[in-house]
């Protein structure tokens, strides 16, 4: 856990933000459980998920050790300047304005330091407020958005919507 502390970047003094280690998978794993609208994936994927692509993922982390957020992510090998947000995961009993939004810009910037410039995720039609903090983030990194469906809901055999794939760039801090 030292080694990601390392890494911790302090938001308003309640919260870090940090790559995940593999004693976060529990806690992100229960994060997913709570939820209403997120695909469920086993403990094991989570476990996975911490020790494989921790560079390119963030927890968010409250002062006492509870995960209140994250998002996992990967860069397909053909495709290393695109970061994938495969999953995007808060606390429905510890809202905080703005995490969501913090917690992407925070693993972007990490991320563009390894040469990502772009950003793909998929989001469900009706996802209204992933689709506004896609829009939001956009226009604060001064990058475009371009949709397409990715999946469509014939490929799914439990009645899912289809998944529309956002894509996100050039991505271009201020500052």
């Amino acid at each position: 856990m030292a080694e990601a502390r390392k890494e911790c970047f302090l938001v308003s003094g309640s919260y870090s933000l940090r790559p995940p280690v593999v004693g976060d998978a529990p806690r992100m794993w229960h994060l997913v459980n709570r939820s209403e609208n997120l695909d469920k994936n086993s403990l094991y994927s989570y476990l996975m998920w911490c020790r494989d692509f921790s560079g390119s993922s963030v927890v968010a982390e409250r002062q006492d050790g509870e995960v209140i957020g994250f998002i996992t992510g990967y860069s397909r090998p053909e495709m290393p300047d695109v970061l994938f947000a495969w999953q995007t995961a808060t606390d429905r009993r510890d809202r905080r304005p703005g995490l969501p939004g913090a917690m992407l810009e925070h693993l972007l910037r990490r991320v563009a330091a390894r040469g990502v410039t772009r950003l793909e995720t998929t989001v469900n039609p009706g996802n209204r407020p992933v689709i506004m903090l896609l829009e939001k983030f956009a226009s604060d990194a001064g990058a475009s958005v371009k949709r397409s469906t990715l999946f469509e809901a014939s490929h799914f055999p439990d009645g899912h919507p289809d998944e529309i794939l956002y894509s996100v760039g050039p991505i271009r801090f201020p500052g």
